[in-house]
């Protein structure tokens, strides 16, 4: 079994831009939080990644190469969060 991603191969990018590879050209997003979730696993410790981008810059839910974490770039699905006024959020989930 390969290695699993973990909090610790995301947490050096944690409040840096990282660039997400979209068409039909990447576009830059901040890794705002890396955060680890309460509940058990079995093979890895599960978190979660929220990423921040401004309003005008809108991904659908899907899976985007994001160049980021240990071993990157990563391919990871993505969900649009509530939104603040002034910016677009999504969530990255690892369990």
């Amino acid at each position: 079994m390969a290695d699993l991603l973990t909090p610790e191969d995301f947490l050096p990018w944690e409040g840096r831009t990282v660039r997400v590879n979209t068409i039909p050209e990447p576009i830059n997003l901040l890794l705002a939080r890396v955060e680890r979730l309460p509940w058990l696993a079995l093979h890895r410790e599960p978190f979660a990644l929220y990423f921040e981008a401004p309003t005008s810059m809108y991904l659908i839910d899907g899976t985007y190469e994001f160049d980021c974490g240990r071993g990157g770039p990563h391919a990871m699905h993505i969900t649009q969060i509530m939104p603040h006024p002034d910016r677009r959020r999504y969530q990255a989930v690892f369990s």
